[in-house]
This record gives C-alpha cells, structure tokens and sequence, in this order.
C-alpha cells in the first residue's frame, strides 16, 4: 500500500512538472471553450485569500473584460461556485496518444507569464484523519484538469504568479455535467 501511493505521488510529480512547464509557453485558457464539449460552466464566487494582488474581485463571476492583476510572486485563492471534477476521456496526448483527461476548467486572463494552479483536496492521514493539501492541477492549451486519483472535487483553486510580469485574471471557470450544477 505504502509502495503504491509512492509511486501515485510520484507520478503525480511528474506530470504536474512536465504540464507545468507547459503553461509557460502562454496562458491557457485564452479561448475558453474552443476543443471542448458544450458543458455547463461555472465560476469563481469569492475570493478566499490575496497576496499581492490588485482588483481581486474582477477575477470573479463570468469573463467581463475587468481583470485581477496578481503581481509577480502574488498568489490569488478563490472558492468556485461548484467542485471541479475529473472528466475522463479519450484524447491524443502528444506523441504517443493515450487516454487523458477533459479540462475541467479553464482561467480567462491575459499575459505571457509562467503561473500554476492548484486545488486544495481533502486528504486522509495514515490513521484515517482527513487535512488538506494543495495539489497542482494540470495544465492544458485550453484550461486546466482536475487528474488526481480518487479525487472527491475541489472548489479552492490558487493562483501563483512565480514570473516577473504581471499575470491579469479576468475569470475561473469549471466545467460540470448537468446533475452537479446547483
């Protein structure tokens, strides 16, 4: 058991460098919608936490062309109106192909900066006790996906702004079938 979530966490680490590194080349989420299926959307409803960050709230809500301005190393958190999910599916991941995951939602903004994204997941210790622990989501060209195993849904996303320019937010938005939008 200990072996397989070793290798679970690694594997993780992997990939979430490698779709990390990804995002640098852009900001994904730039054409929201464009390669996914027509699904309900949802949006960010308040901002939980702030760090060096401007107009936090324009972030909030629909896009509407106001933006947040998370400085370089700012971090923004905010509460999403419904949990992302995982949305399996089958799609071609470069080179090789395989089986992958649906966006689970996407960040509408502006700015060639480098930024991650990550959830704050429910987690249980080795005596059963659950605590929270931010896990970084996966990026794409168009959004981001909730990947990890067993997850139960994560509506906390952060921000961070690790690059030296500013990274503008106009808008999170998740993706979720009809029965999980309130």
């Amino acid at each position: 058991m200990k072996k397989r979530r070793l290798l679970s966490s690694g594997l993780l680490l992997f990939l979430s460098s490698a779709l990390l590194a990804h995002a640098t080349n852009g900001f994904p989420g730039k054409m929201p919608g464009q390669g996914q299926p027509e699904r309900p959307k949802f949006y960010a409803l308040r901002v939980v936490s702030k760090k060096n960050v401007q107009n936090a709230k324009d972030s909030l809500g629909a896009p509407d062309g106001r933006n947040a301005e998370i400085l370089p190393g700012g971090q923004l958190v905010v509460f999403m109106e419904n949990k992302l999910y995982p949305f399996p599916s089958i799609s071609v991941l470069p080179p090789e192909g395989g089986v992958g995951l649906a966006d689970s939602g996407a960040v509408v903004g502006k700015g060639e900066t480098d930024f991650s994204l990550e959830g704050w997941f429910p987690m249980k210790n080795t005596q059963g006790k659950q605590h929270y622990v931010w896990i970084p989501l996966g990026l794409s060209a168009t959004g981001f996906c909730v990947w990890f195993e067993g997850s139960a849904g994560v509506d906390m996303i952060r921000m961070i702004n690790p690059g030296t320019k500013s990274l503008f937010v106009d808008a999170v938005i998740g993706y979720g079938r009809e029965a999980e939008i309130r």
